[in-house]
Formats: structure tokens, C-alpha cells, sequence
């Protein structure tokens, strides 16, 4: 038996979906289907040659009209950027994207001094602060300092809790009968600062 006369194949499904769409258009039309009767011919969907309907009441969409939307915004974004990268004599304005590229870390110092009892250096009174991989900012600068000012190694005082520093807290923990575990908490902060 050739394809086409297959059930189900596309030459035998769209005679019979057109037949089924006419007679689901009569039921209504007459009040026996279970949709109400429409009265206007208007509703009605046109079948088209490729078997797809066009409902006349319904606005055609305009595929050109988004084309053109999203053509006007890739021209709006790319003048944007032009403008934004040259300055007013049509120069390249680098300065701008130079100098976000060139921030340095904030630098840190150590002054050790002891107030009350317990050590600061001067970048944070934190003793608190739970730190561990991956932080970074003076609270990470404060307990480097402190490290270095306990012999201890913490590479340098940049605030970001690397490896190294991560290494030198562990050495701390294990000195004062800690848990071992690379993170700075309250009690690891009432050691450093003893």
C-alpha cells in the first residue's frame, strides 16, 4: 500500500480535518454543538491553501513591525555606545574605561597597638566577624595583621582571605586548642587578639 493511503499520513489527515472543521462550523451555526451559535460570518475562520485558518476578526500580526522595532534598538544602543566612548572632539575617550581598569586594591596598614587589653592594628575593631575563604576587606586586612604580629605567616595584607591566610589561621587554631577548621570566628578572634 503506498504512503499517501496510510491513516495518518498528510494526504488522507487534511481532507479529513477540513471535513471535521465543516461540520464542528454547522453544529454551530445551527445550535447543536456545545459552543453557542455565532451568528456572524465574520468569526468564521478562512482556510487557506497550506491548511492553516485566518480568523478575519483577528489582526494580522505584523512580523515587519518587530523587525523594524528591533532594528531601531540596535541602532539606538550602538550610537549610545559610540557616544560613550568618544568624547566630544571625536576623540577615544579611554580615560574612563582606563581608570576602572587600573583601581588598585585599597592598601592596608598594620599600627599595632593594644587598647584594653587586646591588640588592633587599626582597620577593624571587629571580634565577630566570621571570615573563611573567599572574603575579602578590612576585617581580612585586620586579622592578617594580626597573624603577622603572632609570627605567623599570612602572605600579604591585601584583605582578601587567600590560601595563605587561610594556612596561618589553622597554625593559630591549632596553637590555642581550637577546632581546627581555617575560619575566623569569635573565639579565633579572641586568640589573635590576646
Amino acid at each position: 500500500m503506498p504512503w499517501s493511503r496510510w491513516p495518518g499520513s498528510p494526504a488522507t489527515t487534511r481532507p479529513r480535518l477540513l471535513a471535521l472543521h465543516e461540520v464542528a462550523a454547522d453544529a454551530r451555526r445551527d445550535g447543536r454543538g456545545s459552543a453557542p451559535a455565532r451568528e456572524s460570518a465574520e468569526t468564521e475562520p478562512e482556510i487557506l491553501s497550506a491548511g492553516t485558518a485566518r480568523f478575519p476578526g483577528r489582526p494580522r500580526r505584523k512580523p515587519l513591525l518587530a523587525g523594524a522595532t528591533a532594528l531601531l534598538l540596535a541602532v539606538v544602543s550602538s550610537v549610545l555606545l559610540g557616544v560613550r566612548l568618544h568624547d566630544g572632539d571625536g576623540e577615544a575617550a579611554a580615560a574612563p574605561l582606563a581608570s576602572s581598569a587600573s583601581r588598585s586594591a585599597p592598601t592596608y596598614t598594620c599600627r599595632a597597638e593594644r587598647i584594653d587589653g587586646r591588640w588592633y592594628t587599626g582597620n577593624s575593631r571587629t571580634e565577630d566577624a566570621i571570615l573563611m575563604a573567599g572574603r575579602a576587606g578590612p576585617e581580612v586586612a585586620e586579622a592578617q595583621c594580626l597573624l603577622r604580629r603572632a609570627s605567623l605567616a599570612p602572605g600579604d595584607i591585601d584583605g582578601i582571605y587567600g590560601p595563605l591566610t587561610e594556612r596561618a589561621v589553622k597554625q593559630v587554631q591549632r596553637r590555642a586548642g581550637l577546632v581546627v577548621d581555617g575560619i575566623v570566628g569569635p573565639h579565633t578572634w579572641k586568640v589573635l587578639r590576646r
